[in-house]
């Protein structure tokens, strides 16, 4: 049955890969802003690939949840992990040769295959590309379609990473009439593979995504990206977009509340991923010229670290631990669940944030540590979009390279001139966020009313439910 139009109503219609409970990081933004945008009035649509949990949907936010269809891609991967798991099998079978004679036959092998490996690469990212949204595009736009003949919405938004659900946005809005807006958490072909080796193969990708790119965003009203750093990057690559830089913040009804009696003074944590280029090596020099100069604040100092570590980076890690001497004050707890994730940070009394190499980036555990209260120290370029924000918020930045800074925050904290709480220095709440984008959908609603000449519908006033 077709729905008739409330004029009091506002629909907004948001596409996004990732969304609570599937646990990733990027699935917070619009769990957060479609909540309160509820809350303002709006009605809220969210298509997402991650399948709901027990958890209690919020009143006017309605979830579709669209299967990703399998691809070439996933049946590549699972045809060669059961080959490499026969691999493993024969050469475990065969261990038994000496290294002397198996060597020369595996390096005489190498540049034979190397054709063969270069082969093998193309497919396998070509079956890949643009990234791992592949395979729900058609799902998500089918299903934003659907949605649309039976409603009328006023604004689309797609979110991404994956930047692939821009399309399925593009490919549901062409036709209507129907504002679509971009909202970019992170850069598309500006970072791709960034930190890798720049190898032809690198630059050819960024430059297909760059043509996809020049795509999807011309059908866009507005790209909406989180940093200024982004911002003035984009608007200097594609003049003739609308570009407008709304940042990230933290859902402070999700946290738990802090007790400061519970903190352990001179506690650290890093509670994230290590890839790319994040590393705890400056912190671990930065300890242990600490501990070269003060040895009794050993019995004191403490570094915890949770979360998933890229094989070459935990070797990295583990180095730096034994080759500064900090096996007896460094913890590794793997990944944790969330909830055990968030105990950890609110136990610390300063909490790391690691934004090494990403110049336009801002890792969303920053909102969160600052959100819970806790002096956090960002690790980044000094005019890094991490650092500018974390001076911007409330806490404290220093440049990886810069190991005598990290050790005066370190002996500082030690000392006890660094709080066990801090304030955020302006609101980083989802539900403030929630009030500027209301403002900028109504204000971009009432323009395009304008120009096409209809009456406007009476809007619900701001901050109502």
């Amino acid at each position: 049955m077709r729905l008739t139009r409330n004029s009091d109503v506002r629909r907004l219609l948001v596409i996004t890969y990732h969304f609570p409970p599937d646990g990733a990081i990027g699935g917070q933004r619009w769990a957060g802003l479609s909540k309160y945008l509820a809350r303002l009035g709006w009605e809220v649509h969210v298509i997402t690939a991650s399948a709901a949990g027990a958890e209690r949907t919020d009143p006017n936010v309605h979830r579709y949840f669209r299967p990703r269809r399998r691809t070439l891609n996933d049946l590549y991967n699972t045809a060669a992990g059961r080959f490499r798991q026969r691999a493993s099998n024969d050469e475990d079978a065969t261990n038994d040769q000496t290294p002397s004679r198996k060597t020369p036959a595996r390096l005489s092998s190498f540049s034979s295959l190397r054709p063969v490996a270069a082969v093998r690469r193309i497919l396998g990212r070509s079956m890949y590309l643009p990234d791992e949204g592949r395979g729900w595009v058609a799902p998500a736009a089918n299903a934003a379609r659907a949605l649309m003949r039976e409603r009328h919405f006023d604004v689309v938004v797609t979110s991404g990473p994956p930047h692939s659900a821009h399309f399925a946005g593009m490919a549901a809005t062409l036709g209507r009439h129907v504002q679509f807006w971009i909202d970019m958490r992170d850069p598309w072909s500006l970072t791709h593979e960034l930190g890798a080796p720049d190898d032809w193969f690198r630059r050819t990708e960024r430059f297909l995504l760059r043509r996809l790119e020049r795509l999807v965003f011309p059908r866009a009203e507005k790209v909406i990206v989180n940093t200024l750093q982004f911002a003035l990057a984009l608007g200097a690559a594609e003049p003739d977009l609308d570009v407008r830089c709304f940042p990230n913040g933290v859902d402070l009804e999700q946290l738990p509340t802090r007790d400061e009696r519970a903190v352990r003074r001179g506690s650290i944590a890093y509670v994230g991923t290590l890839y790319a280029g994040r590393n705890l090596s400056s912190i671990c020099a930065a300890m242990r010229a600490l501990l070269n100069d003060k040895p009794a604040m050993a019995e004191t100092l403490r570094l915890n670290v949770a979360g998933p570590m890229e094989p070459p980076h935990r070797r990295q890690f583990e180095d730096d631990i034994a080759v500064a001497g900090l096996g007896s004050v460094v913890n590794i707890h793997g990944l944790l669940p969330r909830a055990q994730a968030l105990e950890l940070l609110s136990r610390s009394h300063l909490s790391l944030v690691l934004a090494q190499d990403q110049p336009m980036q801002v890792p969303a555990k920053l909102y969160e540590s600052v959100g819970l209260g806790i002096p956090t120290l960002v690790i980044a370029g000094a005019t890094s979009a991490a650092a500018c924000e974390a001076r911007r918020i409330g806490a404290m930045a220093v440049d990886g390279a810069d190991v005598e800074g990290l050790r005066s925050v370190l002996e500082d904290m030690l000392a006890g001139r660094i709080p066990m709480k801090v304030e955020p220095k302006t609101p980083i709440s989802y539900e403030h966020l929630a009030q500027v984008w209301d403002q900028a959908l109504r204000e971009s609603l009432n323009l395009k009313t304008a120009r096409d000449g209809v009456q406007q519908p009476r809007a619900i006033p701001a901050g109502s439910v």
